[in-house]
């Protein structure tokens, strides 16, 4: 009978343990569900309501949940074997051993996860609409000051005669494909993290990078991209670049089926959502900062945090994307000169104020 008390009174301790996670993340959930209000409202009054991608974003989330511990779990074999670990079975045995004993802090970050899920839904509606508050105007600016850089060149120019080979922009496109899974593995790994002032450094920045960056200045400095450009102003500047992408796309489709640039399916369905005004599954054009770079950049500074290896193969993969962000024609760029310090002083910032609490 006594142990049976006992029993429950861990039970209970446990219980009260993640209500207390729930506190100390207040400041995180203030931010959600604050921003997530006030587009709520905007939509809402200016009758976009029903462009709320809320479900997909909740059907989405456990998928992105699973994958996220597989390759956690991949990644940890892989740390226990560069570290030579004499007994490596029996630390994974542990390790599922402590995730089950810590079932409940797994409980508080599926809540976590399920709320921004909804932070997200409302930041992907809001961006959709973006040109229809501010139609697009930063593009000619973006073109001009990117050639005034590398002089007289568009960036693209530049690392397309670095190389000839199709399979080049295969693996900067992938790369481009992996970084969703990537920005949200590493972001469930800080989750479910104990509390501590880089986890919540991590998630605070994680999120005010999506609503300064991604949205507010993507309101303020309106552009819809390279890709983009020929079709809305007639720049033909990259023209070229999406006819040899195209051409690329065609030569690696007959390698087979998996060899393709998903980019260009991707770029094709956003143009169709915006001049046909469908909903789909992060819709939206905006291409000043770009959040790609802001994530990768992001991933970097917290990888960093975990293990100074790990943090130097997110430094090569954000440069990785930022050379793929203009030459597969997504941004210009300067967009990712300007997100990347961007999202460091963010994360600065927030260290900072976290440290004085």
């Amino acid at each position: 009978m006594n142990n049976i008390i006992i029993f429950k009174d861990k039970e209970s301790y446990k219980i009260l343990n993640s209500l207390s996670n729930i506190r100390n993340d207040m400041y995180i959930y203030i931010i959600i569900y604050s921003f997530s209000i006030f587009m709520h409202v905007i939509l809402y009054l200016y009758g976009y309501d029903n462009n709320s991608q809320l479900m997909n974003y909740l059907s989405m989330f456990p998928l992105v949940a699973y994958l996220s511990i597989i390759i956690f779990v991949i990644y940890y074999i892989i740390y226990l074997l560069f570290n030579r670990e004499r007994y490596p079975l029996s630390r994974i045995i542990f390790f599922c051993k402590n995730i089950w004993v810590n079932k409940y802090r797994l409980i508080t970050s599926f809540f976590m996860l399920f709320s921004i899920s909804i932070f997200t839904s409302y930041y992907s509606s809001f961006k959709a609409i973006i040109p229809l508050f501010n139609p697009f105007w930063f593009d000619k600016y973006l073109l001009n000051i990117d050639k005034w850089l590398f002089s007289g060149y568009q960036p693209w120019q530049l690392i397309h005669n670095l190389y000839t080979s199709p399979w080049i922009s295969f693996a900067l496109d992938l790369a481009y494909q992996v970084w969703f899974f990537l920005v949200y593995m590493l972001l469930c790994y800080y989750i479910v993290s104990k509390s501590s002032v880089i986890r919540s450094q991590y998630i605070i920045t994680w999120l005010f990078c999506w609503i300064i960056i991604g949205n507010l200045l993507a309101l303020l400095l309106s552009s819809a991209g390279p890709v983009y450009a020929y079709k809305l102003f007639g720049y033909d500047d990259y023209l070229p670049l999406m006819k040899l992408l195209y051409k690329e796309h065609a030569w690696l489709g007959n390698q087979g089926e998996a060899f393709v640039l998903w980019s260009l399916n991707t770029q094709k369905n956003l143009w169709l959502s915006y001049s046909e005004g469908k909903n789909m599954l992060g819709g939206g054009i905006s291409a000043m900062p770009s959040m790609h770079v802001s994530m990768a950049t992001l991933m970097a500074l917290g990888s960093y945090q975990i293990h100074k290896f790990l943090g130097w193969g997110f430094i090569l993969f954000a440069l990785i994307i930022y050379i793929g962000s203009f030459s597969l024609g997504w941004h210009y760029a300067l967009d990712g000169m300007v997100s990347a310090p961007l999202t460091y002083i963010i994360w600065y910032i927030t260290g900072k104020l976290l440290n004085k609490k």
